[in-house]
């Protein structure tokens, strides 16, 4: 199936002012963007615009000149597609600005953000997802558990930053954590730089704390410009307090988990295959989580951070990747780290986590593509209130 890399082979030659960004460039920045380019390109806004070959041949070059996975769940189709983008016109003419990464245990934050110049001034803003790093998906509990992560303010700054040091037109786009944290940005940022924005891409991003963030004025100001794109059978994209207006994308893959990795979502004579609606799958995962993350106390969101914290000490092991290769040492560490915390917040989180089985059983039961025509209805008919409010 057709996918980013047949979009680099057939449209690389060309030029934006021939085909303007869209769709399927956003994908394939957020994807080549797992690529650590902080190791190569200064993070300053003050410094000069690296030619993406440059940045590529350079990050090559780090590399040791050969394709290698960069973590676990993360393979290396960012570098084999990086180096295919290389010598292509359409790609040639963009610049690499400002690559900033910080990363810090606690609290959890794993945030790296860059920015892309096209010839006509365009700034092209793409924030990292969630890395192969025990962090970042520690950071990615932390939005449910706290509401809110020192990402947030990361990214504003970022936009900020980008926008008081260009006068052109500004787009965001990101990959999961990266598309939520691009919305964030969007919608929190000044009057006067939202109105540079000409858009706004969130792939597969989960969604927020609730949903005030939705509704807003500056979301009701950005929804124009607002692409919300996930897999036909999203898993990520349809956790947490996230709107309705998304386009659902095609993946040649089976499963939603597996759908969020971006080369399997399919592009045909260079726009993005769409059908009209997600599958039951994403909708049970929708309605599900909703109710099961809903019924979580405040003491059963800070067990639960607490127990994270706790085992991800016990574990010590860096990466998702180096767990794996280190499993019988990690398995040991986490026992004796669970077996470690106190017996009733071991209880406590046993009972929050118990009815998941039976809600997800109750969700298939409700949720029927035949009577239920799309997701925004669903959740309507799942929880007895008007679709117009979810």
């Amino acid at each position: 199936m057709p996918g980013i890399k047949e979009y680099i082979q057939a449209y690389g030659d060309v030029p934006f002012a021939q085909r303007p960004f869209g769709d399927a460039d956003n994908l394939t920045l957020c994807q080549v963007f797992y690529m650590p380019f902080e190791q190569v390109v200064s993070p300053d806004f003050s410094a000069s615009p690296v030619p993406f070959s440059d940045a590529c041949y350079a990050m090559f070059a780090k590399r040791g000149y050969h394709h290698s996975r960069l973590g676990l769940m993360i393979p290396n189709d960012a570098s084999v597609n990086m180096m295919a983008m290389e010598p292509m016109k359409r790609f040639a003419e963009m610049k690499l600005w400002a690559v900033q990464e910080t990363f810090a245990h606690e609290p959890a934050v794993q945030f790296a953000a860059g920015t892309f110049l096209l010839p006509d001034g365009t700034a092209v803003i793409i924030y990292r997802g969630t890395d192969d790093t025990i962090i970042g998906w520690k950071e990615d509990m932390d939005i449910f558990i706290n509401g809110a992560i020192p990402s947030y303010d990361l990214a504003l700054d970022y936009l900020n930053g980008v926008a008081a040091h260009t006068e052109g037109k500004i787009i965001l786009c990101g990959h999961s954590k990266g598309g939520h944290l691009a919305l964030y940005a969007a919608l929190k940022t000044d009057v006067a730089t939202r109105a540079r924005i000409q858009g706004v891409y969130n792939n597969d991003g989960p969604g927020y704390e609730d949903y005030s963030l939705f509704a807003t004025d500056a979301y009701r100001e950005l929804l124009p410009r607002y692409r919300h794109l996930v897999p036909h059978s999203s898993a990520v994209g349809m956790v947490l307090s996230h709107d309705y207006d998304f386009t659902a994308v095609v993946s040649n893959l089976p499963l939603g988990p597996l759908q969020h990795d971006l080369c399997s979502w399919q592009i045909e004579n260079g726009e993005l295959v769409t059908r009209e609606d997600v599958d039951n799958m994403a909708k049970i995962t929708d309605v599900a989580f909703s109710e099961f993350l809903g019924s979580f106390s405040e003491a059963s969101r800070k067990n639960a951070g607490d127990i994270a914290a706790t085992l991800i000490r016990a574990v010590n092991i860096d990466s998702l990747a180096d767990t794996a290769r280190q499993f019988p040492q990690a398995a040991r560490r986490f026992g004796e780290g669970w077996f470690g915390i106190a017996k009733d917040a071991r209880k406590l989180f046993w009972k929050t986590v118990a009815p998941m089985p039976k809600i997800i059983v109750s969700a298939a039961k409700n949720i029927k593509e035949e009577t239920v025509p799309n997701a925004a209805k669903a959740a309507a008919v799942y929880f007895g209130r008007s679709a117009a409010t979810v």
